[in-house]
Parts: structure tokens; sequence; C-alpha cells
């Protein structure tokens, strides 16, 4: 008798059951970023394809020779251990020290907290000070993860217009006609994802009467600081910066090259960076200490980042003049920073067809503007992130495969 007759048979695989409550956070996402623009281009350089990438936020070049520098000591000298959850004191002093000068009032370590990228800092804040069904402001079109973070809190994300014909600019007293009994939190974004508006201080003396006038909380999301007219001064400063609801949410990625390092600042009253640092020791811990340890060298290497801003402005103003010839296309080069965001409604088609039809038929990866919001449809996102060569190829394929579409007609 073979072992296969006396063998029992095999009972049938059990359905596999989801049973996740549908009212899980993850649930509340939409989903939509330039990292599935990515995945969608990726797929094609699979099957061989020469894709230029002008979706994510991702510079091109290096960080500073002096991070590159200080990581084997950084890792060498005790990488491996935990910190206090805000961060090391004596690199939070040394990010006190440099802030400090930025802002022209001085910054105590206490109301500095390092967190793993910037995003952590909003989610974290969103913990802190909203509670289920409050309502959060935000900038439409604005960076995709605002939105989601504030649905994820339990929050209740509430979209103030950035209008073309505006500048993109935002306007306070629409902002205050926004706020009810449930608002907690304005978000304030300069220079601006995706547009590179920047507000001006006058303006922005109108949002903080805003806030002053209803007891909000502000966050300045000011990851593109740097790329700032006049050496990068913080949204706030003087007397301003030390704004008992104010929140500074600084990141390394774009300025210092630094996106995969996850370098995120928080400098907030000392009483909410406390609640930030209690959120950081129930999620992450901390940021990295090899991370954290090498933040006083990227922050001493200012003449190292006017560099890169001045060669992101150089690429931007390229395809600015590029894209302003095109048919179908309107261009208008506000602000600062390494994005730019056309009009393409002249070509008769919306927003996410033309950036698939542009992917699969001239192997360039934009970001629909209506990603960022219902105030960016009709617009699509271009990072002039790569290389001056891979950028004039870009250009040159768009405006092949521009020209060769019998769709194109000129904007109304």
């Amino acid at each position: 008798m073979s072992w296969a007759e006396v063998a029992p048979t095999a009972a049938p695989a059990a359905a596999v059951v989801d049973t996740r409550s549908r009212a899980a956070p993850v649930h509340r996402l939409e989903r939509g970023s330039a990292f599935a623009v990515r995945a969608e281009a990726a797929r094609l350089e699979r099957a061989g394809q020469d894709v230029v990438h002008l979706e994510l936020g991702e510079p091109d070049w290096q960080p500073p020779p002096a991070v590159i520098d200080a990581f084997p000591a950084a890792l060498a000298d005790g990488g491996r251990r935990y910190t206090e959850a805000a961060g090391e004191l004596d690199v939070r002093l040394q990010v006190a020290a440099s802030y400090s000068e930025l802002m022209g009032s001085r910054v105590d370590p206490g109301r500095v907290v390092l967190m793993p990228g910037s995003n952590m800092v909003l989610y974290l804040t969103l913990l802190a000070v909203a509670g289920h069904g409050d309502e959060v402001l935000l900038p439409d079109p604005g960076f995709p993860p605002y939105a989601e973070l504030i649905r994820l809190a339990g929050a209740v994300p509430v979209p103030y217009p950035l209008r073309r014909e505006a500048g993109f600019l935002p306007d306070a007293d629409e902002i205050g006609s926004l706020v009810t009994r449930r608002t907690r939190l304005i978000i304030v974004n300069s220079p601006h994802n995706p547009t590179g508006s920047v507000i001006p201080g006058a303006l922005v003396e109108e949002i903080m009467q805003v806030v002053d006038r209803h007891g909000l909380y502000v966050v300045f999301d000011e990851a593109y600081r740097e790329f700032k007219p006049g050496g990068g001064r913080p949204s706030l400063h003087g007397d301003r910066a030390e704004h008992p609801r104010a929140i500074f949410m600084e990141s390394l990625s774009k300025s210092h090259s630094m996106c995969g390092w996850r370098a995120g600042i928080a400098i907030t009253a000392p009483e909410l960076a406390k609640d930030l640092a209690d959120l950081m020791v129930n999620t992450t811990c901390c940021m990295p200490s090899v991370v954290q340890r090498i933040i006083p060298a990227a922050l001493n290497s200012r003449e190292w980042v006017t560099g890169r801003v001045a060669e992101a402005a150089r690429r931007r103003r390229l395809v600015h003049g590029e894209l302003a010839t095109m048919p179908g296309i309107r261009s208008e080069a506000v602000g600062e920073g390494f994005y730019l965001f056309p009009d393409i409604r002249g070509t008769g088609l919306s927003d996410r067809e033309f950036s698939r039809r542009l992917l699969a038929g001239a192997a360039v990866s934009v970001v629909p503007g209506g990603t960022y919001g219902r105030q960016g449809a009709g617009h699509v996102r271009i990072a002039c992130t790569e290389s001056v060569e891979r950028l004039t190829e870009a250009m040159s394929r768009m405006r092949v495969f521009l020209e060769g579409m019998a769709w194109t007609r000129s904007i109304p």
C-alpha cells in the first residue's frame, strides 16, 4: 500500500476573508500622489522605455559634501542607539542656534523636535491639536499628504483656494470666512508646492491676524524655505517667530537633496514641543540617531545650498521658456523653487488624460494638477529636478508630441 493510499485527503483551502473594518483610517485615503505616477513610469521603464522623470520633487544632485563626510563618524559613534524622543540635546542645541540666526529671535532647544520627515511633523501636530471632526484649513492646490494626513487623524480638510489669476496666493479674508467653531489649524506653504508662489510678508501678517482673531494654530510648511529670495528667511521672524500657536515644519529633503534621509525638524512652543515628543515616544521613538548627527553639517552648508538654489532657478527658467512657446500650453513662472504648474487646458484634454498620453506617447512623466486639489484641475506639475540635458530632452519630446496632436487648440 502506497503512502498516497493511506494519506488523509487534504482539506480544501479556506477562502481568505478580509476582516478589517471599513471604518479603519486607511480607508480614508484617496491615494493620489506623485508616487503613483512614478510607479506607472517605472512600469514603462521595466518594459525598456527611456522615461524622463518630471514627477517627483527629488533633486538629482548629491547631498552637500559635508553631509557625506559626516556620515561615517556619525555611524561609528553609537549610531545604533535610541536617543531622546525629541532628538539628541547636542544636535537640538545646534539646530536652535541656526534657527535663532535665521529668525532673528532666540530659539531654545526645548522648542526643537527632530522627526523622520516633515510629514511626521504635520501628522503628530494634527494628533496634538485637532480632535475627531475638527476642521483644518489647507491650500488648494496643495501638497496631497496634507488632506490625507488630516483624514487619517480623524479631522476634516477644508480647502482655501489659490487661484491662477491671483498668482496662486491666498486671500486672508477668504481664509477667515472659512473659519468655523470647529476650525483648529491653518496650513500655510511658501514657497508653494506645486505652484512655486511665495507669500509676501504683508500677506503672512494678514493670515496671522486671522489666526489670532480665532485662536487657531498655524503650521508653516517650510520645506522650500531655502528657495525664497534673500536667503530663505522663515515665514515668521523677530517677535512673531515666538508665536505660541505657530509650528514651523522644516525639511532637509529639497534644499539639501536628502529626500531618503527623512530629516524633519519641528520648531514650536515648548508645551507643544513636549506633546510632539510624547507622540514620538509612541510612534517612531526617535529620528534615527545617525541622521540626527549629520544635521549640523547640513545646516552649515549654506554656500552649497545657495549654489543649488541658483541651479534650480536656471533649470526652471529653461523649462518655462520652452513651455511658453508650446501649442496649447500656458506657463506662468510665479515664485520660486523647482516646480512649474502650466495650464494645459488649451490641449482640449483633462490634466489626467494629458499626463497619461504624454507618458505613453513621449515617455515624459508629469503629475496631473487635479492631484493637488480642485483648483489644480487643468494644470500639470513639472518638477525641474533632472539635469539640463534631460530637461532639454523632455521639452523636445513634449513639443513634438503636442505639435503632432490634431486636438491641440488655443486657450480661450
